[in-house]
């Protein structure tokens, strides 16, 4: 009996420097190609169509369109600092969804916030914008849907997990938290199940 198919191979043609968006910083990178190859006997024969290609950062394991590599400095600057107080603004919305601030949740989201930055962030200052922030999420909510079309998973799981890791820093995962989490997941452009997928995750 002859057995053929057809699966994707993923090879790696340009590795380089370039400056990572969720790392911050300069990176090693590697640009993947996936190709559809035929297969005799589960072993790559005849290469097919060209499936799809990516830029990978070898530090954090982000993924990006090529188009990363080729991004003016300013650009991605601004495209960072959007990207970081998009964060910081869902922390916030999460502290109040539930009516309650509790000062491990503010802690929570102020170490996640320097760890994704690597700045420190004034907690009289973090405090200050916490109470003029508008409890009502829907400006927030466009803005996770805009850069829901640029972000990769990997930045759309880090909204996620950082509102999440707010969500339970009281030791208590509420209804309107829950529901909030639900909130941004569809807004980023989520699946329930790649969203149910991060919170079992941790």
């Amino acid at each position: 009996m002859i057995i053929f198919g057809t699966r994707g191979i993923t090879t790696t043609p340009q590795r380089g420097q370039f400056q990572c968006p969720i790392c911050n910083a300069e990176r090693e990178f590697g640009r993947k190609r996936v190709r559809r190859f035929f297969t005799l006997y589960f072993i790559p024969v005849i290469p097919l169509d060209k499936i799809g290609e990516y830029v990978e950062c070898r530090a954090c394991k982000g993924t990006y369109k090529p188009d990363v590599l080729h991004l003016d400095p300013d650009q991605q600057k601004h495209a960072e600092a959007e990207f970081h107080k998009a964060v910081k603004l869902t922390m916030i919305q999460m502290l109040l969804s539930d009516g309650s601030i509790e000062e491990s949740e503010v802690e929570t989201a102020r170490e996640v916030y320097e760890r994704l930055t690597n700045a420190p962030l004034d907690q009289d200052a973090f405090l200050s914008e916490i109470e003029r922030a508008d409890h009502d999420p829907s400006a927030l909510m466009d803005t996770l849907t805009r850069l829901g079309g640029q972000l990769n998973d990997h930045g759309k799981e880090m909204v996620v997990r950082s509102a999440y890791l707010v969500a339970i820093a009281d030791g208590e995962f509420h209804e309107d938290e829950v529901r909030f989490i639900s909130e941004v997941g569809q807004a980023l452009g989520m699946t329930q199940a790649h969203l149910k997928g991060i919170l079992a995750g941790g």
